[in-house]
């Protein structure tokens, strides 16, 4: 990847649902990004999941995918660990069509296991899942998201080792998550920088090449995320910090907004870009 790029999660809600529409509307916008929302499972024929990858190759839009939410791997129901693997494999399987390259996904709750045993079933299930299919996705890599409540799995230092220890993962840091799961201290140029640097220590180039941030508002408690929001309003974290910090070391990311209004969220964090681009030159 050669520049940074942005754009929402899930289709903009202009387009009702019109594929076509779809990515006329995002190349209007200057959008070079989309994450498909197979949240609620992965629905879509074969023959719209072509199109959708045609018509994001013509329009130049870098496609990741948001697998279902209901993915637990470390559920206390073997039906459940199983249906799940099952899920992130149909993603992989159906990956090429889309011309998906992430395919980010929350691995789940802790299923009443301590974190040390949750963590090896979670990693033991993303290995099946990748030695089965992951020679299917056409070079698309499974991306564990930074978790936004405290009681799931999901932390920094969780996906850090899921990477470190599972061949085809890559980090997706979900921002707004870790100024929840951090009460919001992680909202500044040092707490951004301090991460930043931790990820790419322990991952190097791995995550230097693949960066994928979500961003968005967040309303929280002492429990972690509430609700998404709008990004540049009363809610944290502020992301022009995130951004000053991306354009002054080189990074490449993918931005997609998790707002509220998506489309409009990946807008403010583009514009932010481009005006710290100007005053650099």
């Amino acid at each position: 990847m050669n520049k940074v790029l942005f754009g929402p999660a899930g289709y903009p809600n202009e387009a009702r649902g019109n594929v076509q529409r779809v990515f006329t509307i995002l190349r209007e916008a200057g959008m070079d990004a989309l994450e498909y929302a197979a949240v609620y499972g992965l629905q879509t024929k074969d023959e719209k999941a072509r199109l959708i990858g045609k018509l994001a190759k013509e329009s130049g839009v870098s496609m990741s995918l948001h697998a279902a939410y209901y993915i637990s791997l470390a559920s206390k129901t073997s039906r459940i660990r199983e249906s799940s693997k099952k899920r992130l494999i149909k993603a992989l399987k159906f990956a090429p069509l889309m011309n998906v390259k992430r395919i980010v996904f929350h691995p789940g709750s802790l299923g009443g296991l301590g974190e040390i045993e949750a963590h090896t079933v979670i990693r033991e299930g993303l290995k099946s899942v990748w030695q089965t299919a992951g020679d299917l996705g056409g070079g698309a890599l499974l991306a564990p998201e930074v978790a936004g409540k405290l009681s799931a799995y999901g932390s920094l230092e969780q996906v850090i080792r899921l990477c470190q220890e599972v061949d085809g993962c890559i980090p997706t840091i979900d921002w707004a998550h870790l100024y929840a799961r951090s009460q919001g201290e992680i909202n500044d140029r040092e707490s951004y920088l301090k991460v930043l640097n931790r990820f790419e220590d322990e991952l190097g180039e791995l995550f230097v090449d693949n960066m994928h941030f979500h961003i968005s508002g967040i309303s929280f408690t002492g429990k972690g995320e509430v609700a998404h929001r709008p990004l540049g309003e009363e809610w944290g974290p502020d992301i022009l910090p995130l951004v000053e910090i991306v354009q002054e070391c080189g990074y490449k990311p993918t931005f997609i907004s998790e707002s509220t209004n998506p489309l409009q969220g990946a807008l403010y964090a583009k514009f932010l870009f481009e005006e710290l681009e100007k005053g650099s030159k």
